[in-house]
């Protein structure tokens, strides 16, 4: 039997597959000999013939991405089922998020008896979820292909060598394969999800979407795919980078758009545990507003990639509809239907580029109502909120005077321990565009970042907690961007020094860059003085829809977590303004723990904020623009910074400056 099957996989061209059967026949069976002359021959074919043989030696035929964040009592079956996989010209890239328990040390102890295992540890946990990891571990990859495994997953023994086997034979980019989900809490098996979307999809063969445009309606989750690592890197394919969980979404489809040679496979990969405490589909239902951040941006890559593709976009419409699941799953009824506007809204963006074609019969019907489920407005005012119970009603109070603009105000709660949480409520009872949402303590980064995706007006403003408001030159300012059409319209400030009971407008630093900026036409001009102004984010109003497609978030970090947004908002405008209105009053407090008044290790955060900002905006064709600027800033606050720093972390303080240094390409002085 063993000599049949391995005849059967030799026709193939499945070698390896041939050369285990015939392994199995014994000495003592009359077909040893045959079954042994085959092997010798299959051990004589050209390498370049072999599947699953690297060609280069240097290098691994796979690269397996692991991402990890406090996993640890599932991580020992992950790896383990990694390292017994039946293909062995592998590494193992582990990548762990700044985990905080005992994650790092099982990884370091198998690390220590399998040299196949690369370990990066991060030293700061990144924004979102598996996206930003994930990254970190393709641009380390070294392998002709890539897969990824879930930390808190299994992969069955042969998972990676079928889907190789595949790849080699039909010079695939990319190989689907089956999976099985298990539930932590009752320990069930349970066939994948999506199994009903296989119908009418060949397996075992060359497909793609233009074909069999069903494949988008797979699961998109990246542990049952094996990628070409040049297909990846060709396409400059990638997770997007925000603070938002479900990256898988949009990687999904920029892989399947872009894909002429896809496989799918009926075997089972891997084993997808669910139901476990902080998983992703866990979380808050806020939260999956990031779904619709997801739409957008896959929108954004088919109008700018395949705007005459009506299979495409189609494809998408039908996702679009099938996705909102996402409003009425909420609880809240009103926050169901702000998804549903920012549904409507990126709908009408698309069809503007391609109308729909073949949709379901009442798609419109449903788009249509989605319009009116929530009220246009020219402005969304975010304000993070944490243990400000003497001061937010000032600040509410000053943004509830604005009568000429239709605005909503979205507070997010940083886990405060006070009376916050009360007032708040009590606000939102009184006034129907204030809506309240909660959150354990992260920082008011990461506050902001929660909600971005909530944000509906058509410009978004950031407020803190403890500053006020002039409403009458919000008012102004709003309608000097809405005219000009701005991207980034800047706006004056003032300072309050609390304690002193003393004030003053704006800092001379800022105050010589806006004589400048005011009477400068060239947008190129505009953004290199914008990128000297100090990088408050209530000094700006920002168009909404821009904050969402170039996917402009917060820093992670508790402090300087306002460098990523100051500069990826100003190098992805195209049309920046400067208002000679003074719009926020900012609040200084001597005895008050204020983020800017902290001096210990948590100012080594700044080297986190800088990484992940030139992250973000290095690939922007404007950063040779502001590089100069951007190197000068970086070493300006490195250097405020390091009298920040305590003693006892000055060589942390030292290592971590080199190597930021060093990305950046700035020179180490001796005075820095």
């Amino acid at each position: 039997m063993s000599l049949i099957k391995g005849n059967q996989y030799f026709r193939k061209g499945d070698y390896l597959f041939a050369l285990k059967e015939y392994e199995k026949i014994s000495k003592d069976n009359p077909l040893y000999d045959q079954a042994q002359f085959n092997i010798q021959y299959l051990n004589k074919i050209d390498k370049k013939e072999r599947p699953l043989v690297k060609n280069d030696v240097d290098k691994p035929l796979l690269s397996i991405v692991m991402p990890v964040f406090n996993v640890g009592p599932y991580l020992d079956a992950s790896i383990l089922s990694v390292l017994s996989q039946t293909v062995k010209d592998f590494e193992l890239i582990i990548i762990n998020d700044a985990s905080t328990d005992d994650g790092k040390k099982i990884i370091q102890m198998y690390q220590s008896i399998d040299k196949r295992i690369k370990f990066v540890d991060l030293k700061f946990n990144t924004l979102g979820g598996a996206g930003i990891p994930s990254n970190v571990g393709i641009e380390l990859a070294l392998g002709e292909y890539i897969g990824f495994v879930d930390s808190d997953d299994w992969v069955n023994p042969e998972a990676f060598e079928k889907m190789l086997l595949a790849a080699e034979k039909f010079k695939a980019e990319l190989v689907i394969a089956d999976f099985n989900t298990f539930d932590q809490n009752s320990r069930d098996v349970s066939a994948a999800y999506d199994k009903k979307n296989w119908e009418g999809i060949p397996l075992e063969t060359e497909i793609n979407t233009e074909k069999y445009p069903q494949l988008y309606r797979l699961s998109p989750v990246p542990w049952r795919k094996l990628y070409r690592a040049d297909f990846l890197k060709n396409h400059e394919i990638c997770y997007p980078e925000g603070d938002y969980f479900y990256e898988d979404n949009p990687l999904h489809w920029f892989v399947l758009s872009a894909a002429k040679k896809v496989v799918l496979q009926d075997h089972i990969v891997s084993y997808h545990r669910m139901a476990r405490a902080g998983q992703t589909m866990s979380s808050a239902t806020y939260k999956l507003a990031a779904l619709a951040q997801h739409l957008n941006t896959i929108s954004d890559h088919l109008i700018q990639n395949y705007s005459k593709d009506q299979i495409k976009f189609d494809e998408f419409y039908d996702y679009c509809y099938r996705t909102d699941w996402v409003a009425t799953r909420q609880e809240d009824v009103v926050t169901g239907n702000i998804i549903k506007k920012l549904f409507s809204k990126i709908y009408l963006k698309t069809q503007e580029a391609l109308p729909p074609k073949n949709v379901r019969p009442n798609f419109k019907k449903k788009f249509d109502s989605f319009k009116d489920a929530y009220p246009d407005l020219d402005l969304t005012i975010i304000i993070p909120v944490f243990n400000c119970e003497d001061l937010i009603n000032s600040t509410l109070d000053s943004v509830l005077k604005i009568k000429k603009i239709k605005f909503n105000i979205i507070l997010m709660d940083d886990g405060s321990t006070d009376k916050t949480q009360k007032i708040c409520e009590k606000y939102c009872t009184k006034h129907n565009n204030i809506h309240f949402y909660q959150q354990a303590n992260k920082g008011a980064g990461r506050a902001r970042n929660a909600v971005i995706p909530l944000c509906t007006g058509e410009y978004t403003y950031f407020l803190d907690a403890d500053d006020v408001v002039s409403a009458t030159d919000l008012e102004n300012a709003l309608q000097e961007a809405q005219k000009a059409k701005y991207d980034l319209h800047f706006i004056k400030y003032k300072i309050e020094f609390f304690e002193e009971k003393k004030s003053r407008d704006m800092f001379d630093a800022d105050e010589k860059i806006w004589q400048e900026a005011i009477i400068t036409k060239d947008n190129d001009k505009k953004i290199e003085l914008a990128s000297g102004l100090i990088n408050y984010p209530w000094n700006r109003l920002i168009k909404t829809s821009l904050l969402h497609s170039e996917n402009i978030f917060f820093g992670s970090t508790v402090v300087h977590n306002d460098i990523p947004f100051h500069w990826h908002s100003i190098i992805s405008a195209k049309n920046i303004g400067f208002s000679n209105y003074s719009v926020c009053t900012h609040r200084k407090f001597t005895e008050r723990n204020q983020i800017t008044n902290i001096s210990d290790a948590r100012r080594l955060m700044v080297f986190e904020a800088l990484r992940f900002t030139n992250s973000s905006i290095q690939h922007y064709s404007d950063y040779i623009k502001i590089k100069k600027t951007w190197s000068e800033f970086a070493k300006h606050i490195v250097v405020w910074a390091k009298d920040r720093v305590p003693e006892t972390h000055m060589n942390d303080y030292e290592e971590m400056k080199s190597e930021l240094f060093n990305n950046l390409e700035i020179e180490v002085k001796r005075n820095v």
